[in-house]
């Protein structure tokens, strides 16, 4: 998992190691490149008052997904469920279910002026390397460049 990954311009940063009897390892992500965003929405705070104001932006979404029982379940095992129900009916049965999140960024607004809260899909590409240190008739340390392009993701971007 990639947690609090850096920006182009941060140290390495660690993000997995390990072992084995005879080896270990370590991989480092160095850099964290915005190959492309999309901004689903844009919007903005402005603080017209003499002193800091405190801002907030926030999204909600929920998706709803429909799944049959249908096919998961053998004939016999609907007709037990549902109480001897024609399996042929039981392969039409759906059911649903709605999940969701809430996220949101709070900020301090400056006096007289404009916050923007802009959301959005961002795809990165990660850079990094994993260096091996390996015992067997000898030890040696080698080290791996690699590249990773990382799922798209949901982002704020607050300036």
């Amino acid at each position: 998992m990639l947690v609090g990954a850096p920006t182009a311009s941060a140290a390495p940063n660690k993000i997995d190691c390990g072992q084995t009897r005879s080896s270990s390892w370590c991989s480092y992500v160095t850099q964290n490149i915005v190959d492309s965003k999309t901004i689903g929405y844009r919007d903005s705070i402005t603080n017209g008052r003499n002193y800091a104001i405190s801002g907030h932006c926030e999204a909600n979404t929920s998706k709803t997904s429909s799944y049959s029982i249908g096919s998961t379940l053998g004939t016999e095992i609907k007709a037990g469920i549902f109480g001897g129900v024609k399996a042929e009916i039981n392969s039409n049965i759906e059911k649903s279910m709605t999940t969701g999140y809430v996220t949101s960024a709070t900020f301090k607004i400056p006096k007289n002026s404009t916050v923007y809260c802009d959301r959005g899909i961002v795809n990165e590409r990660l850079k990094g390397y994993t260096k091996l240190h390996a015992c067997g008739g000898g030890c040696s340390t080698t080290t791996k460049n690699w590249t990773f392009q990382a799922p798209a993701r949901l982002r704020w971007w607050i300036y």
